[in-house]
């Protein structure tokens, strides 16, 4: 069972190379279209740097690969300390019922972890989270749980999946509404994904994710203004802090 996380780094190096794609075409300003195109010389993209002028285009070399692995291998590595311990996560019958519910289930994470790089990158570079990411964080997520729920017969699980993505997107409505310039749209909209995820978890899990991910943006806020780089009514992105403190939550209830 050693190989799975192994086996899950490999594949989340092989997945960043697609998502840097993915970072580099959506690392644009809000209204402009994907980019295809060097900014610096106007060449086709189709690498981490340039192939006519050699510069370097989105995050440094490997920053997304290494991100996405180190994700896939942690999620991995839990379900191997999970299975060796013998629990059976909540929900699952004894047997071998849970070994396929839980393929099932790292499927789901896993999904939503390499988009959710993706969308990290994308936020740290531009401030925004692009529709076509959180569209796809969330359908991959909540289609994956969905089967699982199916074929296990988790129906309670998937209810607490669905109304766990309502709750956290309403919550992050509500906070747009009164600050729109604290908070985005595509906050709201990654939020009905992390939802999804954490709900599936129960609602304790759902609690913890999202306090973990306000802990973690102000944590940062108040460390950019100690060392006088941000003031109190400065912008951060605050789609990475949701995305580790979901993932953080997540790792410590599967």
């Amino acid at each position: 069972m050693i190989l799975l996380p192994v086996l899950a780094a490999f594949t989340g190096l092989a997945a960043g190379r697609w998502t840097r794609g993915l970072v580099v075409r959506h690392s644009v300003a809000e209204g402009e279209p994907l980019r295809r195109d060097c900014p610096h010389c106007g060449a086709p993209l189709s690498a981490a740097r340039c192939p006519g002028c050699s510069g370097r285009i989105g995050p440094p070399p490997l920053a997304v690969e290494l991100v996405t692995a180190l994700a896939l291998a942690l999620l991995a590595l839990r379900a191997v300390w999970t299975a060796r311990s013998g629990a059976v996560p909540a929900g699952q019958p004894p047997g071998p019922l849970p070994e396929v519910v839980t393929a099932g289930e790292l499927a789901a994470y896993g999904w939503l972890a390499v988009v959710a790089v993706a969308l990290v990158f994308v936020d740290a570079a531009v401030h925004r989270l692009p529709d076509r990411l959180t569209l796809a964080a969330y359908l991959g997520t909540a289609g994956l749980l969905a089967a699982t729920a199916l074929y296990g017969g988790r129906f309670a699980d998937l209810l607490g999946a669905g109304l766990g993505g309502l709750a956290l997107a309403a919550f992050y409505l509500v906070l747009f509404l009164v600050n729109p310039a604290g908070m985005g749209l595509g906050d709201v909209k990654l939020a009905a994904a992390l939802g999804t995820a954490l709900g599936w978890l129960g609602w304790d899990t759902l609690l913890a994710g999202a306090f973990l991910g306000f802990l973690a943006g102000g944590l940062y806020g108040v460390a950019l203004m100690i060392l006088r780089r941000a003031g109190r009514k400065s912008e951060i992105p605050f789609g990475p802090f949701m995305v580790v403190g979901a993932f953080a939550a997540v790792l410590a209830s599967l």
